[in-house]
């Protein structure tokens, strides 16, 4: 067997051992993939082959995408730090891990597909494979290095995001694009407000991983780095509510209310899964969690809370024993 393969089957494995330990989490974990399924299947029935159709091409393509880029970035990092780089820098070995890694992940999506509509394989796989063409050819695209030059560590935005300035600002430009759009209907006039209030909180929930684990490993608790992260977010909520109210009334307040609520979890996920993993594997468990905690939204309104608290409640209880490993 390919030895990158087997290498980097082995390194998952452990993480997965390393992140469930306990019987509780192990089975915390199958309740949300049962649920998860279940709610799959139930959509995808509900729906008519068409739509469904459409909605499997579309996340059987971005899965294609996204598993291209992984494994294409690992290889990189195989064949430039790792300690098979002789195996990384070989055309058929690399072919083979490829290969190799691509079957897991048509494996699973045909797993995914054969819950979820059994007819959608005809579509789900050759989407799958069109999104890894998709990657392979768009790999070797550059960002210019003139471009790259003008961030500098001090003015990058993520560094700025989670200043209370940045919310301030955030917060007058949501109520500056209200104003001319008070024209609207009212149902129309809501969605604007929704979806700007979230793109806008959304742009203040930059988390740098890095400096999440040397605040962590030197003794700051999850609740002081949550504050250091969240002052643009608390701003904007302060600023842009009282002014939803006053212009449109309410139910604006509120939707940006609920919008800024949503990214205030998404910032505390993130805050507590770079406490415990590197950065990879802490934006692929958040994005799990974010994507169960909507199903359940969805699906079970009155249980969102309870599954919210229960994450939390369980990233912060493993997260402790990071803290102070310097000491």
């Amino acid at each position: 067997m390919n030895r990158l393969f087997r290498q980097d089957r082995l390194i998952a494995l452990n993480t997965i051992r390393a992140t469930f330990v306990g019987w509780h989490d192990r089975a915390i974990a199958a309740l949300m993939l049962f649920a998860a399924l279940a709610f799959v299947h139930a959509w995808f029935a509900a729906r008519p082959w068409v739509v469904a159709a459409w909605a499997a091409l579309a996340v059987g393509g971005m899965i294609g995408i996204g598993a291209g880029h992984l494994v294409r970035t690992r290889l990189a990092f195989h064949a430039f730090d790792g300690l098979l780089a002789a195996d990384a820098l070989h055309p058929h070995t690399r072919l083979r891990y490829m290969t190799a890694w691509h079957g897991v992940g048509l494996a699973l999506l045909a797993v995914a597909t054969l819950i979820a509509h059994p007819s959608l394989l005809v579509v789900s796989v050759p989407a799958y494979l069109a999104g890894v063409l998709i990657a392979r050819l768009t790999g070797g695209v550059r960002v210019p290095k003139r471009i790259v030059g003008m961030a500098r560590p001090g003015w990058t935005l993520r560094a700025w995001s989670h200043r209370p300035i940045a919310g301030v600002a955030a917060a007058t430009v949501l109520l500056l694009l209200l104003l001319p759009a008070r024209t609207l209907g009212t149902n129309a006039l809501m969605a604007v407000v929704g979806i700007a209030a979230i793109l806008l909180a959304l742009a203040l929930t930059g988390v740098d991983d890095a400096v999440v684990r040397f605040m962590t490993i030197v003794g700051h608790g999850s609740r002081h780095i949550f504050i250091h992260y969240g002052k643009g977010i608390a701003t904007f909520l302060a600023v842009s509510v009282p002014g939803c109210w006053i212009i449109l009334g309410p139910v604006a307040a509120g939707i940006a209310t609920a919008a800024c609520v949503v990214m205030l979890l998404l910032l505390t996920l993130r805050v507590l899964a770079y406490r415990l993993h590197a950065k990879r594997f802490a934006d692929f468990l958040v994005s799990i969690l974010t994507g169960l905690l909507m199903l359940v939204a969805y699906s079970m309104p009155v249980a969102l809370p309870v599954l919210a608290l229960a994450m939390l409640w369980q990233l912060q209880r493993r997260g402790r024993t990071k803290t102070w490993l310097l000491a």
